[in-house]
């Protein structure tokens, strides 16, 4: 029997291949470095960065830097190159910074990725009861708005994002790397004070520019609906506007402001409303926002760490879901 050599295309083949450095040098150009800065960030010469280059490109079997460019920049195979070298060293980092507890019988760390609101909203409990079911577990959190969020989980520092995805906005490479399972929708809702004057009037987007708005950050989905809702109303946007990110915050403002009204998720919209004593406004139409829903990448397979604590965030959906109706016939009854 006649044993065939593999194809030097094959992933078996590029994976001996490659080297460590080589993997970092994509990183560190994605990050606008050139050769000069790689050699002395990699305490190598500089012709030796070029001949590492020249080598990896070998492998991958296309052009990754573009020597045309001032500098060193990636080329479009680079770029395309680039969330692969990272995930890959991010992979490395967290394992030589998990050894010591896996020596001492502990288990990995789950990074999860979330805004704040959702985090309040629909992490906390499912978060508790699982750090409670799995004695000597870590659940590292990170806070941010989705851009942020989506550039960490492709980069592979985060293990799975709880939070919107724009699929009509996201290129066709986002859509084949990543896994999307729908949890629940999302809209933009309103909230004030109860003191607020002439609160019971107020049911038109139009009728809110002439208050104070505290609202998430430019970058953020709920900005980019506002902003497509009031070009496609005719409307200016609000002058007098605090941005921030912390749902803890709006709702501290909204308590001390009556006649301030917060733009947010519904999800936390809620949460205001249950925690703060706060007021939903009834604003029509109702301005949707992408689905909420857990974002994974397609390459990394869940842990069973990672799957049980998405289990328990299902059923949590399953709980917020179940109540909602309840509190719509409540409100219905008490007016």
């Amino acid at each position: 029997m006649v044993n065939k050599k593999p194809s030097p295309n094959k992933a078996p083949s590029v994976a001996r291949r490659l080297r460590l450095p080589q993997l970092q040098m994509v990183r560190m150009a994605g990050d606008g470095a050139n050769f000069r800065e790689m050699a002395q960030a990699l305490h190598v010469t500089q012709p030796a960065i070029t001949k590492m280059a020249q080598e990896l490109e070998r492998t991958l079997g296309a052009e990754v830097f573009d020597r045309s460019a001032s500098g060193r920049r990636l080329t479009a195979f680079g770029l395309a190159v680039l969330p692969h070298a990272q995930r890959s060293l991010a992979a490395l980092g967290q394992l030589e910074e998990e050894l010591p507890r896996y020596r001492d019988g502990g288990q990995p760390a789950l990074r999860i990725g979330s805004p704040s609101f959702t985090a309040a909203v629909l992490l906390a409990r499912p978060v508790a009861r699982w750090l409670q079911q799995t004695p000597g577990a870590r659940v590292q959190m990170s806070d941010g708005v989705s851009v942020q969020l989506l550039a960490a989980l492709q980069a592979g520092d985060l293990d799975c994002v709880i939070g919107s995805f724009d699929e009509g906005s996201s290129s066709d490479v986002d859509l084949a790397q990543l896994h999307f399972e729908g949890l629940y929708d999302d809209h933009v809702t309103f909230v004030v004070h109860p003191d607020t004057p002439g609160r019971t009037r107020l049911n038109k987007l139009g009728q809110l520019l002439d208050l104070p708005w505290v609202i998430p950050p430019r970058d953020s989905q709920v900005w980019k609906v506002l902003r497509q809702a009031f070009t496609a109303a005719g409307l200016a946007l609000p002058s007098g506007v605090l941005e921030t990110s912390s749902v803890q915050a709006i709702g501290a403002i909204l308590s001390e402001a009556p006649g301030t009204v917060g733009a947010m998720r519904v999800d936390a919209g809620r949460y205001l409303v249950r925690h703060d004593g706060l007021e939903m406004l009834p604003i029509t139409p109702v301005i949707k926002l992408p689905q909420i829903g857990i974002l994974r990448l397609h390459s990394a397979q869940p842990s069973v760490a990672l799957d049980s604590l998405l289990t328990l965030v299902r059923a949590e959906v399953s709980t917020l879901i179940a109540q909602r109706p309840r509190r719509a016939r409540a409100a219905t009854a008490v007016k």
